[in-house]
């Protein structure tokens, strides 16, 4: 398919439905107070294929940007405070594909699939008006406290949990640090996408205009991500200076746009401070 500016797409399958998630991470500013970061997420469930990624980044392939609001900035602002990734399960199949961002360049992961391994719970709660089950479960790590709806036939889920027999509504670590909770359902048919490369508009000095262009991702193993993230992220000198590791690096690509609390690199957004970083996968 070709977005509305010409980019590329392949689809990969059909939805048989899109679930929207609150997802939150509990964590501290810059200067060290607590704070709570939330955005929405879209989980685009196919056959044997499920995509995560911002809501509003679905609502504008969707051609429904309107719903998105004027100021399209500050779901950009959330998405890069959070680390935000974009997730494809079943493609290839056995695999799961990561998108993820370290401005000025954007990752390409791919992985075998790994399905956490689940305990079922006595006990039932309500999420969006459905009755769901309770269990609990070890990934990478981290022990995840769930809820899932047998009554929505699926064993996705959002980001990388899936394989309970319903659709998992919600799910919180036990540090209470990630929540992610069902908000809505859309039964809609529309297409899970992929693309082999970012669609970002630069400045050509020599053109002297913006220039659309198509960036390859870049390839890298899931241990090695999950050091760099470390690496950069976890440093102390991010929260209060984001941009510290690219100075005076010849792979800054381009900088402009600068505002009051942002910029965008390689067109990527950059906040001017970030939150502590807390990841997903501990291992």
């Amino acid at each position: 398919m070709l977005t509305r500016d010409n980019e590329k797409l392949d689809t990969l399958c059909q939805t048989k439905f899109t679930a929207v998630y609150q997802y939150s991470i509990n964590t501290s500013d810059a200067e060290g107070h607590p704070v709570s970061d939330s955005i929405r997420l879209a989980l685009q469930v196919g056959d044997g294929v499920w995509k995560t990624w911002t809501y509003e980044r679905y609502l504008f392939q969707q051609l429904r940007d309107g719903e998105i609001g004027d100021d399209h900035f500050w779901f950009m602002h959330n998405e890069a405070l959070m680390h935000i990734a974009t997730t494809t399960v079943g493609y290839p199949e056995g695999k799961t594909v990561t998108l993820e961002s370290i401005p000025p360049f954007q990752y390409e992961v791919t992985e075998d699939m790994e399905i956490p391994t689940w305990n079922m719970v006595e006990g039932s709660d309500s999420v969006c008006g459905y009755l769901c089950q309770k269990a609990n479960g070890k990934f990478r790590d981290k022990t995840w406290n769930v809820l899932y709806a047998e009554d929505i036939p699926t064993v996705a889920g959002p980001w990388k949990l899936q394989g309970l027999p319903g659709l998992i509504t919600y799910a919180a670590d036990d540090e209470g640090i990630h929540t992610f909770k069902l908000i809505g359902i859309y039964q809609e048919t529309a297409p899970i996408t992929y693309s082999a490369g970012s669609f970002v508009s630069e400045f050509s000095i020599e053109e002297r205009r913006m220039r659309k262009t198509v960036k390859p991702y870049m390839k890298a193993t899931r241990e090695k991500m999950q050091k760099q993230k470390k690496t950069v992220f976890g440093n102390r000198i991010y929260l209060t200076n984001p941009m510290f590791y690219m100075a005076g690096a010849k792979e800054i690509l381009h900088v402009g746009q600068k505002g009051g609390n942002y910029q965008f690199v390689g067109g990527l957004y950059v906040p001017d401070k970030a939150h502590k970083y807390q990841p997903l996968e501990l291992k």
